[in-house]
């Protein structure tokens, strides 16, 4: 198809930054068709998920948007993926499309506390590491010391992007 996008990696293989072609097609055949397995796996192995009785909240990367030419742009993955997410996500996803791809990080972990906070979230979408940024202010915001605090019916949390190992420890004492 048309590459309209190009995602922009972190550079963890290296110290530079790649940029990986994104098209149409590639998102709705490789990016949401995993996500849909991955929930699908997801129930048949928790037939009793509760997951659909609240909301999803996903977190994104910056919504800046770089510019090759008039007809390529680039950015973050997760931002690209939010941004061209079909219209069904919009109805389990929180926070909503516009604050999801709120440019600075602090005022988004701002807005996303202040809307999420109070809502009956059930799983959690994105990479550990921001996840975890994001888990810390909340839990300051609220003034609690674990996430079933806030958010009882929480029971997954879907990530990627990088290797969950390092992470683990500290997510078991968040949600235990």
């Amino acid at each position: 198809g048309d590459i309209k996008w190009f995602a922009k990696s972190s550079g963890t293989t290296s110290a530079k930054s790649k940029y990986i072609p994104v098209t149409k097609e590639s998102l709705h055949d490789t990016h949401y068709k995993a996500a849909i397995d991955v929930i699908l796996i997801y129930l048949m192995n928790n037939p009793l998920s509760g997951i659909f009785s609240g909301k999803a909240l996903t977190l994104g990367g910056s919504h800046k948007i770089g510019q090759f030419s008039n007809n390529a742009l680039y950015g973050d993955l997760s931002a690209i993926l939010i941004e061209n997410s079909p219209f069904y996500a919009e109805l389990i996803r929180t926070p909503e499309r516009k604050i999801a791809l709120t440019e600075d990080f602090e005022k988004k972990l701002e807005l996303i506390t202040k809307i999420t906070i109070n809502q009956n979230v059930t799983s959690l979408a994105g990479v550990p590491s921001w996840f975890l940024t994001l888990i810390k202010y909340i839990l300051e915001s609220g003034k609690k010391t674990s996430l079933p605090e806030i958010w009882p019916n929480l029971e997954v949390f879907f990530h990627g992007g990088i290797s969950f190992t390092p992470y683990r420890e500290l997510y078991k004492k968040l949600i235990p």
